[in-house]
């Protein structure tokens, strides 16, 4: 009787060790990020303050590509090859910066980590107060901003797939395509607007230990 009543325990550990496991992996990741109740709203078309350009060594008159990257998310993770690959194939046509969200101790270790693991010889900045996602409305990663004469061109998801798999909902892509061919940015469907992927670590969402553990 001990020996069934443990092999029943032992199952349900298995059981729940893999449904948190597809949870913290998959499931949440599928849902649409929580939206911060202080978040301002940032939108197609609206502008963006000249002393944030600065503060990325940009100019008002310059395209900009901007990339928000968290190392302990696993979107942000599976993102970064989409990312490398726009890099490679536009870095001569537009300013390409990545922003690291992280905001503990190991803020400038990921930063180094991050600029020499991925070797994309791009501006890099830590955003350790979330100052610079507040003033573009970004609150989940990965997320893009396009920016072109001061204004948001385009601003939401890489893809509909995490790993950026489908084709034809490269947002990113689609809509960094149609500016550089001086085309109005395409109309996505609402997807691509839907914050997906982890929260902001200056929202206050810093991994519990058990979920670094099985953060792969």
């Amino acid at each position: 009787m001990i020996r069934i009543s443990l092999t029943i325990l032992l199952t349900l550990l298995i059981l729940g060790g893999i449904s948190y496991i597809f949870w913290q992996q998959e499931w949440k990741y599928s849902q649409p990020t929580t939206v911060p109740t202080n978040l301002v709203q940032k939108y197609a078309g609206d502008s963006i303050p000249l002393n944030l350009l600065t503060q990325l060594n940009s100019t008002k008159e310059a395209k900009l590509f901007v990339h928000f990257y968290n190392y302990d998310c696993p979107c942000s993770r599976f993102n970064i090859k989409e990312f490398e690959n726009l890099v490679l194939k536009y870095k001569n046509d537009i300013q390409f910066v990545a922003v690291i969200e992280a905001i503990d101790e190991r803020a400038s270790n990921i930063k180094e980590e991050f600029t020499q693991k991925y070797d994309l010889n791009i501006p890099t900045y830590v955003d350790t107060d979330g100052s610079i996602a507040k003033a573009l409305g970004i609150y989940s990663t990965p997320q893009a901003v396009i920016i072109d004469n001061q204004q948001i061109f385009y601003k939401g998801n890489y893809n509909k797939a995490r790993f950026c798999t489908t084709k034809n909902t490269k947002f990113a892509d689609l809509a960094l395509a149609a500016l550089l061919n001086n085309q109005a940015a395409p109309e996505f469907p609402a997807f691509a607007d839907i914050a997906y992927g982890c929260e902001l670590p200056s929202n206050g969402n810093q991994l519990s230990r058990l979920e670094k553990i099985f953060n792969f």
